[in-house]
């Protein structure tokens, strides 16, 4: 069970195992996490939630997966992708370490690609009770993480002044964005990411891609009205804008 949108990559593994996907759609733009619920059955393996999700930045709350939780029976796994929750500043955040102390049949998976900057390395990691480890361990595949990944991936998580110093830049470019994207009166989704899901007012999500990759700015079209873009640094974020105001006055 997994929403849509939401991460592709939960589908594609699915598939590869030979798995039945089914897919539940987002309710006001995040996991509808009651829905999500009523379609589990006694063939239900695996529950995919990305909080925060991408594309949307969206995230669910301590009640939400408290009630969400108290659904799901034992022998389903709930498998909750916090590659972005390092950027996150609500405190309604939900904790999902407190289901894994509880013993709950959960996989929390977090990545050093996203606010630690090491995306090339190929390097994260999960949290899981003993019984789901010994499993993965028995499928996981020899040299799977190398030496220096697996140095840099313990030097980063000790480096605690580059993640302050990563979330103080993201919060002033979402910031900065968000004035802007205010003042052009373009539709935004708030975030709780490290990118901004963007809502046009008509089907030109792939013509704004192609525009801007033209003139050296990358976008993700998401779908006919939707782009995400990422947030940068001060230079990056002011150029973004300036392509966008560019091309949409054309």
């Amino acid at each position: 069970i997994m929403a849509h949108p939401s991460f592709v990559v939960y589908s594609m593994i699915v598939q590869a195992a030979g798995g039945k996907n089914v897919i539940v759609p987002l309710k006001d733009l995040r996991h509808d996490l009651d829905a999500m619920a009523s379609e589990i059955t006694e063939r239900t393996k695996i529950i995919f939630i990305a909080n925060p999700n991408n594309p949307t930045g969206t995230m669910n709350t301590k009640a939400e997966m408290e009630a969400f939780m108290e659904k799901v029976p034992e022998g389903v796994l709930v498998a909750v992708d916090e590659a972005y929750y390092e950027y996150v500043s609500s405190p309604d955040y939900a904790d999902s370490l407190k289901y894994f102390r509880q013993g709950k049949d959960i996989l929390i998976l977090r990545t050093f690609s996203k606010i630690y900057g090491l995306a090339g390395l190929r390097i994260g990691y999960g949290i899981a009770n003993i019984l789901i480890i010994t499993e993965m361990d028995k499928v996981r595949q020899p040299f799977n993480v190398n030496a220096m990944a697996q140095s840099a991936a313990r030097a980063a998580l000790k480096d605690r002044a580059h993640v302050e110093k990563a979330k103080k830049i993201n919060e002033r470019g979402k910031k900065y964005l968000y004035k802007e994207l205010r003042a052009m009166k373009i539709r935004y989704v708030p975030t709780e990411a490290n990118f901004i899901y963007i809502i046009l007012e008509d089907d030109s999500a792939s013509g704004l891609y192609e525009g801007m990759l033209k003139q050296g700015v990358i976008v993700r079209p998401m779908g006919k009205r939707e782009i995400r873009v990422t947030i940068g640094l001060p230079k990056e974020n002011k150029r973004f804008i300036a392509v966008l105001k560019e091309l949409l006055s054309d």
